[in-house]
């Protein structure tokens, strides 16, 4: 599958970056339960019916669960400095550093 998104900042950008490191898992705001991780690539994996899937971008993980178009960077969250905030917050923060 091709993806036509060209995002100004990736998940790869921000762990080249040194801001978080990878393998970090990565939680759905709507379920905890619901979780992956951000592989050194900056893609999120996830297990769907017990098969990993790889998404380039978060929005495409989060299609996979919600089965709807949804803004991925307000759907994951992680834990970071001793709280869970969206990757949406994560990316104000990188920009903003």
């Amino acid at each position: 599958m091709k993806y036509q998104e060209k995002p100004d900042i990736t998940l790869k950008d921000i762990i080249n970056s040194g801001f978080i490191k990878p393998n970090i898992s990565v939680y759905a705001s709507i379920n905890e339960n619901i979780l992956g991780k951000i592989n050194i690539e900056g893609a999120i994996e996830i297990k769907i019916d017990g098969i990993k899937k790889v998404f380039p971008f978060p929005s495409g993980a989060a299609r996979a669960f919600t089965k709807t178009s949804v803004n991925g960077w307000k759907f994951w969250k992680i834990y970071y400095n001793d709280e869970f905030i969206e990757l949406a917050e994560l990316k104000r923060k990188y920009l903003t550093k």
